[in-house]
C-alpha cells in the first residue's frame, strides 16, 4: 500500500511539473491543458481515498453497523433497557371517562345487579348524577429474552382500577411465557373477552367476563386451525361470594379454538372447582360457548354463552356462588348468561356496536327459596347499549354509549339502569 501511495505521489508531481513547463509555452494546444489537469483531479481523487481508507478499517463495529443502508427492520439494534437485557416494548392509553346516571346506581361504571329497587328511598336519592373518573387509564410493558433454548417472554399491565371504589392502583396481567407454558396471572382460561361486543363501560354489562386469574396453563395446536389449552386457576374466592369458605385445590379449566377459512371463529371452554366449607363440599362446573362471525368485510357478530353452577367468580354481575343452609349445607346457584352484538365499521375512522346482555337464574332450587327476599340476588338481569366510537386520528379514539338495563330479584322486585356514557383515550 505504502509502495502504491508512493507511486502515486510521484505522478502526481511529474504530472504536476509538466503543467506548469506547459503553461510556459504559449504554443501549447489549450485542449493539451486541460486534459493533463483532469489528469492530476482523478490522480488526487484516488490518493485521497486509499488514504482515509485505513482510518475507517479501525472505527468501532456499531458506528460501521449503524452505517450500513441495507439493514432490515429485523437486523436492526434493539434498545435494551432492562437489567437482565430484555427487549421491553411500552403500550398502553390515557383515558378519560363520564357518565350522565339518569337512573341506577351511583357509581362511575355498571353496577347492574345492585341498581335501586323500584319506589324505595334509595331510588329517589341515586337519579340525574354526573360521574367522571380517569382511573381506567393503563400502562403495559411486554418483555423477550432470547435463550439458548427459545425466548422467554413477560408482561406486565397495571391500571388504577382496582379495590372497591375503582379508584386504587392494581396488577391487571403480570405473567412468563416459555414455549407452550404461561404462569402467573391473566384471563382465565374458561372466559373469552375477544368475544364480547365492544363497550364503553370499563365493567361491562351483562353476560360480560373479566376474571383475571393467577394460573398455569399449557397451550398447543391441534392443527394449522385448531388450538387448545389446559389450566389449573386460583378459585380466587370472596367471602361474600363464597361463605366460610376452605376450598384446598384449584380450578381445572380446558379450552379448544377453531379458526374458520372466512375468518370466523369458535371457542368452546369448561371448568371444574371445589366448593368446600367446615362442614360441606360440592363441586362447581360451567360451560362456555362464543365466537365471532364476519358477515360482510364491515360487520361482524359477536356471542358468547355460558351455564354455571355453584361459581360466581368467572362472570360479572350474578348471584353468589351457594348459600349455607340450617342444616350447614351447601346450596349451589346455576344460572344461564348470553352476550350478542352486532358491529359495523361505516369507514376508517367510524364504527358502532349494538349489543345486549342477559342473565337468567334457577328459580325452583333451594338457593333462590333461601334468597328469596334478599335485595342482592336476582333472578333476571338484563342490559341493551349502542354506542359509537369515533378515530379522529391514529392514537386518539373518541365515544358515547347509551345503555338502559333492569334486574328482577327472585320476590318479582324491579330496579332500573338508564345512563349515557362518554369517553376518550389516548393511546401510545
Amino acid at each position: 500500500m505504502k509502495k502504491f501511495i508512493l507511486t502515486v505521489q510521484k505522478s502526481i508531481l511529474a504530472t504536476a511539473v509538466l503543467t506548469a513547463m506547459s503553461s510556459a509555452y504559449s504554443g501549447t494546444e489549450s485542449a493539451e491543458i486541460a486534459q493533463l489537469r483532469q489528469e492530476v483531479q482523478e490522480l488526487r481523487a484516488m490518493l485521497q481515498q486509499y488514504v482515509k481508507q485505513p482510518a475507517q478499517t479501525q472505527s468501532t463495529p456499531q458506528v460501521a453497523v449503524a452505517a450500513t443502508p441495507q439493514l432490515t427492520e429485523a437486523q436492526a439494534p434493539k434498545l435494551n433497557i432492562s437489567k437482565g437485557g430484555a427487549e421491553v416494548n411500552l403500550y398502553g392509553y390515557l383515558r378519560a371517562d363520564a357518565s350522565y346516571q339518569a337512573k341506577g346506581a351511583s357509581t362511575m361504571y355498571n353496577n347492574i345487579s345492585g341498581v335501586p329497587l323500584e319506589h324505595t328511598a334509595e331510588e329517589a336519592q341515586q337519579k340525574d348524577r354526573l360521574h367522571s373518573s380517569v382511573n381506567v387509564t393503563r400502562l403495559g410493558l411486554n418483555f423477550k429474552t432470547p435463550t439458548a433454548a427459545g425466548d422467554v417472554g413477560g408482561k406486565l399491565e397495571m391500571d388504577f382500577f382496582g379495590g372497591s371504589t375503582r379508584d386504587q392502583f392494581r396488577i391487571r396481567h403480570a405473567y412468563l411465557t416459555f414455549d407452550k407454558w404461561l404462569i402467573g396471572q391473566t384471563w382465565s382460561t374458561f372466559i373469552a373477552p375477544e368475544y364480547y361486543p365492544e363497550t364503553i363501560d370499563a365493567g361491562t354489562y351483562v353476560g360480560g367476563a373479566l376474571q383475571r386469574s393467577p394460573l398455569v396453563r399449557y397451550s398447543d395446536n391441534l392443527s394449522a386451525n385448531t388450538s387448545f389449552a389446559v389450566a389449573i386457576e386460583d378459585p380466587k374466592y370472596t367471602a361474600t361470594s363464597d361463605p366460610d369458605n376452605e376450598m384446598r385445590l384449584p380450578a381445572l379449566v380446558g379450552r379448544l379454538n377453531h379458526k374458520f377459512a372466512n375468518g370466523s371463529l369458535l371457542s368452546g371452554r369448561t371448568f371444574m372447582a371445589e366448593k368446600k366449607t367446615s362442614n360441606d363440599e360440592e363441586w362447581a362446573w360451567g360451560v362456555g360457548l362464543g365466537g365471532k362471525y364476519q358477515l360482510t368485510p364491515q360487520t361482524f357478530l359477536k356471542a358468547d354463552y355460558y351455564h354455571v353452577k355453584g361459581d360466581g367468580r368467572f362472570l360479572l354481575w350474578t348471584n353468589n356462588s351457594y348459600v349455607i343452609d340450617d342444616k350447614n349445607h351447601i346450596q349451589s346457584n346455576e344460572f344461564d348468561t348470553i352476550s350478542a352484538g352486532l358491529t359495523h365499521q361505516f369507514n376508517s375512522k367510524l364504527r358502532s356496536t349494538l349489543g345486549y346482555g342477559y342473565m337468567k337464574a334457577k328459580d325452583d332450587n333451594t338457593f333462590a327459596e333461601i334468597q328469596k327476599n334478599n335485595a342482592t340476588q336476582n333472578k333476571e338481569l338484563w342490559q341493551g347499549w349502542i354506542n359509537a366510537m369515533y378515530n379522529p386520528y391514529k392514537p386518539i379514539t373518541l365515544g358515547v354509549e347509551c345503555v338502559y338495563g333492569e334486574r328482577e330479584t327472585f320476590d318479582g322486585r324491579n330496579g332500573i339502569d338508564n345512563r349515557f356514557n362518554m369517553m376518550a383515550s389516548y393511546d401510545f
